[in-house]
């Protein structure tokens, strides 16, 4: 999947939109991936984001990433 960045991270395919503040799972070309991630800041080339306690924001650029999800969550904070 391609994406750009304005602000937000939008895929190319399908619009689906990314800002910070939402939680994430990340597929890298390499073959391994991160879940649960919240995105924390988002630059030209990529984001940061924050997996669980760890005290420093972590970076990724989009040129490594094959795919992102989207953690959809009910009204509860569950996820679907």
């Amino acid at each position: 999947m391609n994406y750009k960045v304005e602000k937000k991270i939008v895929c190319k395919e399908t619009g689906e939109e990314l800002k910070v503040g939402d939680e994430v799972s990340i597929r890298y070309t390499s073959g391994g991936g991160n879940g649960c991630c919240r995105i924390t800041k988002i630059t030209d080339t990529g984001f940061h984001y924050s997996a669980g306690g760890t005290r420093r924001d972590k970076s990724v650029q989009l040129k490594d990433i094959v795919e992102i999800w989207k953690r959809e969550q009910n009204d509860e904070g569950a996820e679907k």
